[in-house]
């Protein structure tokens, strides 16, 4: 699968502004990035092939631990989604599905997905026969950061387990080194999960056993491959391709094996942001700087970022943003007059004036039925220096009470501040798990200044 980021500047965007003269008048122009999905080559037949001859050969292996494993028994499985967020995770989104299996078997440019659409590719000599589940926005940061666990769909005996191989690979060339897993279920049907990050896999071997739900490795971008995802294939009892969504246009099977199916578009956000510069980070295998920032001074430009999945022409997203006081700076929709796409992000520039009140700003952003929100600081000491090699974990986000904070550092102390930018609880744990007590605070966001080795980094707390 092959990515490439363009840049579309549209000219005047499409906004209803609410009439009150203490409102900004929204920016007249946005800017959209979308992913375009070139047809490359990824996992050969000849491939998969030699998987199935390594199968047989591990077959002895696999019935001396489990003498049972190729008595087929029972119905085909039905799946969950073979990937979760890691522990603590609070954004919106990390992901979006990018290929579906390509139904129509000519290859060279016929596509046909389970819905009758072309979210799919194939390539000279060959179709792309599985889903791929692709970590965005910030794919590499995110598999530095172990975003994206896969998890096995249904039960299972592992029959394959491949690591060591690198796992930053950017070119779609056909080569097998990739990392990854292949399960047997007990009716005889096979699960292949692929481009596992390096070294990353479970402890357990060929011949094991694995639950639903458990854990199998960490996306990566390894074999044919140039960008973090989970490739997930499917094949029945007969070695038949299997495309695990049903729908009109799928011809090779005729009922789903999802326990809850997923729907075809799922328009949301993934995620907003605010940043202090213009640039994006695209290169491949680069760990990506986010330009992110919190806090702003006089003079300065916001640029306000949404990263959207399944957005598609004429979809409509409400953005609001409160001063500290709760009043109204910006209320306004943007129609998308982008062309349909899989992922794609929008910037807003909001310039920073003295006009601009001291302390903590809300965006809201309504969009396909769910509302999302972020905050951003004038001249507050929001300013974050990120603790690159930490990880932290808050929990539960929404909570109704107590919030723990882990890190794999010790915590120096934790600010908590309320959106006027006024201290609300603080703390000095001295140790890698701070426990705050929120019971008495009312509902709303809050910001957590976490401070770490002389750096600091800011989470947002929702509290119901």
């Amino acid at each position: 699968m092959k990515t490439h980021l363009f840049y579309l500047l549209l000219g005047v965007s499409t906004f209803v502004t609410a009439q009150n003269k203490d409102f900004k008048a929204p920016p007249s122009q946005v800017s959209f990035h979308p992913i375009s999905l070139p047809k490359t080559e990824c996992i050969t037949d000849e491939q998969r092939a030699k998987i199935m001859q390594e199968i047989e050969e591990n077959k002895p292996a696999i019935l001396q631990k489990n003498p049972n494993a190729y008595q087929h028994r029972g119905g085909h499985p039905l799946f969950i989604l073979p990937f979760r967020p890691k522990a603590g995770y609070s954004d919106y989104g990390y992901y979006s599905l990018f290929n579906q299996v390509d139904q129509n078997i000519t290859p060279n440019g016929n596509l046909l997905d389970y819905n009758c659409g072309q979210r799919t590719y194939d390539f000279i000599n060959g179709n792309h026969k599985g889903t791929d589940y692709v970590v965005w926005p910030y794919p590499w940061k995110k598999m530095d950061d172990n975003v994206m666990e896969v998890i096995a769909a249904a039960p299972g005996t592992i029959e394959i387990k491949k690591d060591g191989n690198f796992d930053r690979s950017c070119e779609n060339n056909g080569n097998n080194n990739w990392n990854g897993i292949n399960l047997l279920h007990p009716d005889g049907s096979r699960t292949f999960y692929w481009h596992f990050k390096n070294g990353s896999l479970t402890s357990k071997e060929v011949g094991d056993t694995v639950e639903v739900g458990e854990f199998l490795g960490y996306a990566g971008s390894s074999g044919s491959s140039d960008i973090p995802h989970l490739h997930f294939e499917v094949y029945d009892s007969n070695v038949n391709r299997i495309d695990p969504y049903a729908g009109p246009c799928n011809t090779l099977n005729a009922d789903s094996w999802w326990i809850d199916q997923p729907a075809y578009f799922v328009p949301e956000i993934l995620t907003l942001s605010t940043h202090n510069s213009d640039n994006f980070d695209s290169d491949c295998g680069v760990t990506e700087n986010t330009y992110e920032e919190l806090n702003f001074e006089d003079g300065e430009t916001i640029r306000f970022r949404i990263f959207y999945r399944d957005i598609q022409t004429g979809a409509n997203t409400h953005i609001n943003v409160t001063k500290p006081d709760g009043s109204i700076l910006y209320d306004y929709d943007f129609v998308s007059t982008w062309p349909d796409s899989v992922v794609g992000w929008g910037q807003w520039n909001y310039p920073v004036d003295a006009s601009w009140p001291t302390g903590v700003y809300t965006v809201t952003a309504d969009f396909g039925g769910n509302s999302y929100q972020t905050i951003f600081g004038v001249r507050t000491n929001l300013g974050t220096e990120i603790l690159q090699q930490t990880e932290i974990a808050i929990y539960p986000n929404p909570t109704s009470n107590k919030i723990f904070i882990e890190a794999n550092l010790q915590i120096d102390k934790v600010e908590v501040y309320d959106v006027l930018g006024r201290k609300v609880l603080d703390a000095k744990p001295l140790k890698e798990k701070a426990e705050l007590n929120m019971e008495d605070l009312n509902e709303g966001i809050y910001i957590a200044v976490i401070s770490s080795e002389g750096k600091k980094t800011v989470k947002k707390i929702m509290k119901e």
